[in-house]
């Protein structure tokens, strides 16, 4: 015959409080580690910026760590986006990226637990005696403003936002960020009866948005007109200008001087007399205009379009000594291709 044993309370109490284990230690568990995205373009900038966040909110227990957070770029702008898992939604917008933890802390901070047991102790026991017992109003789906903690979030900047509880998120600023470009280009022109092929290189410093920049070309000219004449120049100029951007696109638009140096040309006349040899070079100014279409602009690599135009003498004056010596078109225009490299 088999004894049976009495199950003590504290033992029942023991084996319940192992397998019965509350939701919200099972959610908290799930949701140690923030939830961060980067759009590319911040990951190519900030690699270790996950970790910089996270070794600056995970050590903090009054933050919820079940929320998804999301950084992009828009246009030189950080946008940080939180987003909580019943649906609610913040967006903010930053100009550097020490805004990023503060922002991250308002978007992410809860109400204190004192706070919350004070709710449900309201919640449960119910009015004092000696106030009238109003009825319950019929249970609904709780507004998409409203936490569960209570407390009432207010649309901020027209977006849906958890409220603000810490510091309050940078307002947008203009910032004022060095950028270095490298451009290859090639390109044709035509004008004034001669047409031109060349091959060149530019450097550009960006600062806000205005360019400043060197660059060199390597032209070869043709004449279009009976007899056909070939003739070679080396245009080095001096630029700046104004880059307008919007989303993936930027448009450049240059203009400057160049300094525009022709091929030497010899002339030889022998005699029975005499022998008479002369050499005629030129430099000359010429005024530089170009508008330039940058396509997908934030990335790295990107190809460029456009249209030039310059405009100047055509050859210093070398007293007629060497007849029949190139000259260079009064003025031309022409199409550009091209790419960059640079930094974001």
């Amino acid at each position: 015959m088999m004894r049976r044993y009495p199950l003590s309370p504290a033992l029942l109490t023991g084996v319940l409080a192992a397998f019965c284990v509350p939701p919200a230690y099972a959610q908290a568990a799930s949701c140690s580690s923030l939830d961060i995205e980067l759009a590319a373009a911040v990951s190519h900038r900030w690699p270790d910026l996950p970790s910089d966040v996270r070794a600056a909110l995970d050590g903090r227990d009054d933050l919820d760590r079940c929320a998804q957070i999301k950084l992009t770029v828009q246009d030189t702008a950080i946008v940080v986006e939180v987003r909580l898992p019943d649906g609610r939604s913040a967006e903010r917008t930053v100009a550097r990226r020490e805004d990023i933890v503060p922002t991250l802390e308002s978007l992410l901070l809860v109400p204190p637990r004192s706070l919350q047991g004070t709710r449900e102790q309201l919640e449960t026991e119910g009015p004092e005696p000696s106030q009238p017992v109003k009825r319950a109003a019929k249970p609904g789906p709780a507004p998409a403003n409203v936490p569960a903690s209570g407390i009432r979030v207010e649309p901020v900047g027209g977006h849906p936002a958890v409220a603000d509880r810490g510091p309050a998120a940078a307002a947008p600023r203009s910032e004022s960020q060095l950028r270095i470009d490298l451009s290859v280009v090639s390109g044709a022109r035509v004008g004034d009866g001669q047409s031109a092929v060349g091959l060149g290189v530019f450097s550009f410093v960006e600062l806000s948005g205005w360019l400043v920049g060197l660059g060199g070309r390597a032209d070869r000219y043709r004449s279009l007109a009976e007899p056909k004449t070939d003739g070679g120049a080396l245009e080095l100029a001096l630029l700046g200008g104004r880059r307008l951007r919007s989303r993936n696109l930027a448009l450049d638009l240059l203009g400057g001087l160049a300094a525009v140096l022709q091929g030497t040309d010899t002339f030889e006349k022998q005699s029975a007399t005499s022998d008479f040899k002369a050499t005629s070079s030129s430099t000359v100014p010429r005024l530089l205009l170009a508008a330039r279409l940058n396509l997908n602009a934030r990335s790295t690599l990107h190809p460029f379009v456009g249209v030039d135009g310059e405009l100047g003498p055509t050859r210093a004056n070398d007293g007629g000594a060497v007849p029949y010596v190139s000259h260079l078109p009064m003025w031309t225009v022409g199409l550009a291709l091209g790419a960059t490299v640079g930094t974001q």
